[in-house]
């Protein structure tokens, strides 16, 4: 009777939804969750490997990960997607491990490096208003957490007019890297270059510090899946999506990397201000006296508005899911409900901005009292934090691939990775790989070098790793609460579009699991 009455509660929730995500839209969507601007720098500190390593990883890891998740998501176009495909393949804590670290990493992004990235940017482009808003601790702070707030009052809002908020900051991401690159070209005929693109050789200590970074720049393709049942055609348009957001995503990566390298020498290369510099380096170059005044303006503008529809997108998808999660029991069953007139998770919203509002408050209190206002030193933590906790969420996300061929081969499937189940296999394992290796090496940096022991981006190396590894634990020390207050009211129902198990042919209704 309990099971009946909870999976009856988690449809009645989803009647709230509302169609509102057509093709343009998921690719929108998807280039605004893929291109995240505060990774450019951390990816081009690295020098000319990167651009190998980003064309390495964009064969190995894109592609293959672009397959299977249009496989998957056609396959099960459900509301919550990355929790409920966990959850069917491995089972309610699997599931509650997975929504938890995926949720949680958003608000820890938003308020860690989206929101580090977005003070450097007005501080560099906006004449550090205030003598400097990274200098000053509760301005710092206030900014930050305008910033959060934003994001999650937009989150709060109906999708079905809010989405225009990823689509135009897709398009000014987009038209903010082309007037980049147009720079770089100008700068580079007018005055040369500063920097260079040799020393292309791969290195494994590069491999190392580049794989976290590359790994989170790519993800994106599987957050708008969280959203199926508020998709016009999931099943048509999830392919098209992955096809047209893949092609732009790495276009819009490999320009401003590039530029970055050839317009910064190699000592003014770091991972919090490389993009800013190198933007507002040409654009000082190219135009010059007030009209550079009025561009660096703008362009700190269209940053700022970049950083803020990443994170805003994120959690429109990362929020569904964990709301999906805490209804079908991995989480409270309050944490789940959805709004009647906007048809958005309303308490996810919220605690997803108290989470990232305490994660600002605590990186202020670091930085300004512990590490002398090091923007550098704070970015490498947070960044570290947030793609650990990230990628740690996929590890069982792309396992369910080869586990649905298996346990529901009957499921209608509109599109199979190629290769029969060894093409399945090979990207499961591909993607796989790529992730572990980025939890690991964002958990301990260094690792298999000769850095192992050393410091980790100029941070002690004892107080990095106490501070990610703790953060970490808690996280999922969370989700194992959660999985424990959700089993009273955990659904162990097959609801429409979770699969077909092997002898049904065609999905008629609910089925036990």
């Amino acid at each position: 009777m309990a099971q009946a009455l909870a999976t009856q509660e988690l449809l009645a929730e989803k009647q709230k939804l509302k169609k509102s995500l057509f093709r343009l839209d998921l690719i929108f969507f998807t280039v605004a969750a893929i291109v995240a601007l505060d990774t450019l720098g951390a990816v081009s500190s690295q020098g000319a490997q990167a651009i190998f390593w980003l064309a390495v990883s964009a064969v190995t890891f894109l592609i293959p990960y672009g397959l299977l998740t249009a496989e998957l998501g056609t396959a099960f176009p459900v509301e919550g997607a990355c929790y409920e495909w966990v959850r069917l393949a491995f089972g309610h804590l699997a599931g509650a491990v997975t929504a938890v670290m995926y949720w949680i990493s958003n608000p820890v992004w938003l308020g860690g490096t989206l929101a580090v990235t977005a003070i450097a940017a007005m501080d560099t482009f906006w004449g550090k208003p205030f003598g400097g808003i990274g200098n000053i601790g509760w301005l710092e702070f206030v900014v930050g957490a305008a910033f959060i707030w934003i994001a999650v009052t937009w989150n709060i809002l109906s999708l079905r007019y809010m989405k225009w908020v990823p689509n135009l900051g897709a398009i000014v991401r987009l038209a903010l890297l082309a007037l980049f690159g147009l720079l770089v070209i100008l700068t580079g005929t007018s005055k040369g270059f500063a920097g260079n693109l040799s020393g292309w050789t791969p290195t494994t200590g590069v491999f190392v510090a580049v794989i976290g970074v590359l790994v989170f720049s790519w993800i994106g393709f599987e957050l708008s899946t969280n959203a199926s049942e508020e998709m016009e055609d999931p099943q048509r348009d999830v392919p098209r999506m992955v096809v047209g957001s893949g092609i732009i995503s790495a276009l819009a990566y490999a320009v401003p990397i590039i530029g970055i390298l050839l317009v910064l020498s190699t000592k003014d290369l770091s991972n919090v201000g490389s993009f800013v510099s190198g933007y507002q380096t040409v654009v000082a170059n190219a135009v010059g006296g007030t009209a550079a005044n009025v561009l660096n303006f703008l362009v700190g503008l269209a940053i700022v508005f970049s950083l803020l529809t990443s994170g805003t997108v994120w959690l429109m998808g990362a929020d569904r899911m964990m709301a999906i999660g805490a209804l079908a029991g991995s989480g409270p069953l309050r944490l789940g409900r959805f709004s009647r007139r906007f048809g958005t998770p309303v308490p996810v919203n919220v605690t997803s901005g108290i989470l990232a509002t305490a994660f600002l408050l605590a990186n202020v209190i670091i930085n300004h009292a512990l590490s002398n206002g090091s923007l550098s030193s704070l970015f490498a933590v947070v960044l570290a934090l947030a793609i650990s906790t990230t990628t740690f969420s996929y590890l069982l996300v792309f396992q369910a691939l080869e586990v649905f061929r298996i346990k529901f081969p009957n499921q209608p499937r509109p599109y199979r990775v190629p290769g029969g189940m060894l093409g399945a296999w090979i990207v499961t394992i591909l993607t796989f790989a790529y992730v572990l290796g980025a939890t690991v090496f964002s958990l301990w940096p260094g690792l298999f070098t000769s850095g192992v022991t050393g410091p980790a981006s100029n941070v002690d190396r004892g107080t990095f790793e106490i501070t990610v590894l703790v953060t970490m634990a808690i996280i999922i020390g969370i989700a194992i609460v959660f999985y424990y207050l959700g089993r009273g009211h955990a659904v162990h129902e097959l609801l429409p579009g979770e699969g077909a198990p092997a002898g049904d042919r065609q999905l008629t209704g609910a089925r036990r699991i």
